[in-house]
């Protein structure tokens, strides 16, 4: 999961039925990690441009947590 800081990812929280997005911001000295959660209306293309409009404040992620997808812009969308 180091090589995901930085990123916007997927994970299966422990004890929550469907996995979520979450930008893992950085990794503290103890091992675990600071991320961020994409506020309510913010689409979900636009989460890999990491504005800081877009997310809430800085939160500890829990232990148990699996990384189920990272996401990186592949091509720009066309409207």
């Amino acid at each position: 999961m180091e090589k995901s800081v930085g990123k916007v990812v997927l994970v299966i929280l422990p004890n929550v039925s469907r996995p979520r997005w979450r930008w893992i911001v950085r990794k503290r000295e103890d091992g675990r990690f600071i991320v961020r959660t994409p506020k309510i209306g913010t689409r979900i293309g636009d989460l890999s441009l990491l504005r800081d409009a877009d997310f809430n404040k800085e939160a500890l992620l829990p232990k148990g947590v699996k990384v189920f997808k990272v996401t990186g812009r592949t091509k720009k969308r066309r409207f």
